[in-house]
């Protein structure tokens, strides 16, 4: 836990082998902003839109450089988390981070 940000990884849940939709569901029943590298999770948001369903937020990094170190995806994550109000900012909403 650093600056009020908590960051678990789908392995550290044992989810390494789950379905996307799983570990979407997993985020949103417990109010943790899915922070990913996998575009696929756009057309989640997109699905749960037009069935009126919502998501706790998901965040896209579109940086593939960023993608393969942690430490820098917490980063960003950190100054997200400082940068945007969750209620109004993230929740239900999606983000693409690029350079």
């Amino acid at each position: 836990l650093r600056r009020g940000v908590d960051v678990v990884h789908a392995v550290d849940l044992g989810m390494k082998d789950a379905p996307d939709e799983q570990i979407l569901v997993y985020a949103t029943d417990n109010r943790r902003v899915l922070v990913s590298c996998d575009d696929d999770f756009e057309l989640y948001h997109i699905q749960r839109q037009q069935i009126e369903r919502e998501h706790a937020g998901i965040v896209i990094f579109d940086m593939e450089d960023i993608c393969k170190h942690i430490g820098r995806i917490v980063k960003e994550v950190e100054f997200l988390a400082q940068a945007a109000d969750y209620e109004i900012d993230l929740y239900n909403q999606l983000w693409r981070v690029k350079r």
